[in-house]
């Protein structure tokens, strides 16, 4: 009985170590599927040059697009921050992956993305448009992915 208790321990934190964690490398940061990260850069010319991580949590609903749209509260805050949020969801029944940028820099931010695609071991670009400051940006895809690595971000 105690190996078999053991072994299932064994395997329950080999499964937990397993799960892929918020990544920053500079001014790139690696999301997996289900985490909102908030985040404080460091600019330099108009140019994120790092982040720290404030605030990570795991999401486990899938999300509304409409209603995080309609739920979305502008203000006019410019604290430098930004919130990622990359998670499962639907739209009108559907099934979407969703990326939601709200960045208060005072500017508008563009940056890169590249997807990688459940039972992929590589990354593939994809586009994305700038975000404005003080708004909820959406980006949305209908493959299976299951982290997004975002990088070469600029203010103008």
């Amino acid at each position: 009985m105690k190996r078999l208790l053991s072994a299932v321990s064994l395997f329950l934190i080999l499964i937990i170590q397993a799960q892929e964690k918020i990544t920053l490398n500079k001014g790139e940061i690696t999301i997996p599927i289900g985490k909102k990260v908030l985040l404080k850069p460091e600019i330099k010319n108009n140019t994120i040059s790092k982040f720290e991580i404030v605030k990570e949590e795991n999401i486990t609903e899938k999300i509304d697009f409409f209603d995080m749209l309609r739920n979305y509260k502008k203000d006019d805050v410019k604290d430098n921050s930004v919130e990622l949020l990359f998670s499962e969801g639907q739209l009108m029944g559907s099934p979407i992956f969703v990326l939601n940028v709200i960045q208060k820099t005072g500017k508008n931010m563009i940056f890169k993305a590249k997807i990688r695609l459940k039972g992929s071991s590589s990354y593939q670009s994809t586009s994305i448009t700038p975000s404005i400051s003080n708004t909820a940006h959406m980006e949305q895809w209908k493959d299976n992915i299951d982290s997004i690595i975002l990088y070469d971000f600029e203010l103008n």
